[in-house]
């Protein structure tokens, strides 16, 4: 779908820092549209921040060029329909309480009386905040503050988030809880995510596409299931028995990836080669009342990458 004016528009964007062999960012285009949610992915070093740090005006290309919205990147209307969100990095005051800092986050960008009052409560009650709003920045916990960090940038109403390792440090449970909570209000208000992580469940999570980039080049945009290829298709399956005794099974379509103990062996195929019931067939027949438990998981996102760059 074509719109007239893209979310993000990046143009042969090229940074080169002083005393540096090469470009931190190099040639790099892109496009995205309004609503789109995409993961912005590299190792470090590849030009992630940076590019960011472009998009929201922190820094200035050495060339090329960025708008957000149609707008320059880095100009007050790009800035005021962006919203940003760095997880290394706290927009809160340790010393004041929740409340006080999204009101002073909400007069900067010129949110005065009732409205002010309404989109704090409405984003509050979204996030769950409500309970946090009387106490200190400085007593919440990581995964709490997190939160508070997402509404404060979200209090203007931006069309284009930022958000740079919004995860980063929480437990499993807070990011399960902080990603549902980023999904929900995506989808209710259509704002558009551009992420970056290191964490690639997150990626699995929130995005539907991703750009991969290296060197400051672009490597991959397209979506998940076609970065993956091949690898979709690889699906590996975690056996285990009573006995330590049973023989491997052997199938031309079946490999033996590791053999963990005495009782418990992984297998891989590829469903495009071994339909799924066809596969699980095998092994329960094989192993027949000696199967005690068998588990089926896909390729990781990590793998993916670590395949991409090695290419």
């Amino acid at each position: 779908m074509h719109y007239p004016v893209s979310a993000i528009h990046a143009s042969s964007l090229v940074k080169q820092f002083p005393k540096t062999q090469g470009p931190s960012v190099h040639s790099l285009s892109f496009e995205i549209q309004p609503g789109e949610t995409v993961a912005f992915l590299g190792p470090n070093g590849a030009g992630k921040s940076t590019t960011l740090k472009m998009l929201c005006g922190i820094l200035s290309p050495t060339s090329g060029s960025a708008k957000i919205l149609g707008f320059e990147a880095g100009s007050q209307s790009a800035n005021q329909r962006l919203g940003l969100v760095f997880g290394t990095r706290s927009q809160l005051y340790l010393h004041m309480t929740v409340e006080h800092c999204l009101d002073l986050s909400a007069e900067i960008y010129g949110l005065t009386g009732a409205k002010k009052r309404n989109r704090i409560r409405e984003l509050s009650e979204a996030f769950s905040l409500l309970s946090f709003l009387p106490r200190r920045v400085r007593s919440l916990s990581l995964g709490e503050r997190m939160r508070c960090e997402i509404v404060s940038a979200l209090l203007h109403g931006p069309q284009v988030l930022l958000a740079d390792e919004p995860t980063i440090g929480l437990d499993i449970v807070a990011k399960n809880s902080l990603r549902e909570l980023i999904k929900n209000w995506q989808k209710y208000e259509k704002t558009t995510l551009m992420l970056t992580s290191h964490d690639l469940s997150d990626v699995e999570a929130l995005c539907d596409r991703c750009i991969l980039i290296d060197h400051g080049m672009k490597r991959f945009d397209g979506t998940l299931t076609e970065m993956k290829g091949e690898l979709k298709n690889l699906r590996r399956v975690r056996v285990t028995t009573s006995a330590s005794n049973q023989e491997i099974l052997k199938l031309d379509r079946f490999k033996l990836s590791l053999k963990e103990n005495l009782f418990t062996h992984v297998y891989e195929f590829f469903t495009d080669q071994l339909p799924m019931s066809e596969g699980l067939f095998s092994l329960s027949q094989h192993y027949g009342d000696q199967l005690q438990d068998l588990s089926i998981s896909e390729v990781t996102l990590e793998e993916v990458l670590e395949a991409r760059y090695s290419a």
